[in-house]
C-alpha cells in the first residue's frame, strides 16, 4: 500500500511541475501563426474586392508591385463575386536560414461575372514572406490572384 502511495504522489508531482511552467512560444510557432494571419487576411481582403488591404499585405520590394495591383484591381473590376479558398490543412511552412518563409498549400477559387458565367481554377503554389513584418514577396508557381483558368487533366487530344 506504502509503494502504490508514494508512486502516486511521485506522478502528482511530476504532473504539477510539469503543467505549472507556462512554456514561451517558440520563435517558429509564433512566425506560422502570423502568416497564417497574414494568408487569411489575403483570402478575406481578395474576396471583399478591397484593393488597399489586399495591398497592405503585399511588400513593397515585390517584383512588379504595380503591375500585379493593376492586375488584381482588372480582376476585381472584371467579376462580380470572388470565391477563393485556401487549404490549411495540406500546407508546408519552411523557414530558411535568411528567416523568409516559404509557404505551400492548395487553393482553388472561382470567379463568377454579373451573367452568371463563372471562371474555376485551382492548383498548389508556394509564398514567399518577409522576414520580420510577414509580407508577401514572391508568389513561386501559378499565381492564383489573376483568374486564369488552368487546362483540365486530359483535355488535349
Amino acid at each position: 500500500m506504502n509503494r502504490i502511495l508514494s508512486c502516486l504522489v511521485v506522478i502528482l508531482l511530476i504532473t504539477a511541475s510539469a503543467c505549472s511552467a507556462k512554456k514561451p512560444i517558440e520563435q517558429t510557432a509564433y512566425k506560422s501563426k502570423t502568416v497564417l494571419t497574414v494568408l487569411r487576411d489575403l483570402d478575406k481582403y481578395y474576396e471583399k474586392k478591397d484593393l488597399d488591404s489586399f495591398m497592405s499585405d503585399v511588400a513593397m520590394s515585390y517584383v512588379d508591385r504595380d503591375a500585379f495591383a493593376k492586375s488584381i484591381a482588372g480582376v476585381f473590376s472584371k467579376y462580380e463575386l470572388i470565391h477563393f479558398n485556401i487549404q490549411f490543412s495540406k500546407m508546408i511552412i519552411l523557414i530558411d536560414q535568411a528567416s523568409k518563409m516559404r509557404v505551400t498549400f492548395t487553393w482553388d477559387a472561382e470567379w463568377t461575372v454579373a451573367g452568371g458565367t463563372s471562371v474555376k481554377d485551382g492548383g498548389r503554389v508556394t509564398f514567399i514572406f518577409e522576414p520580420g513584418d510577414f509580407k508577401l514577396i514572391s508568389i513561386d508557381g501559378k499565381n492564383p490572384f489573376l483568374a486564369q483558368p488552368g487546362e483540365t487533366p486530359g483535355s488535349k487530344q
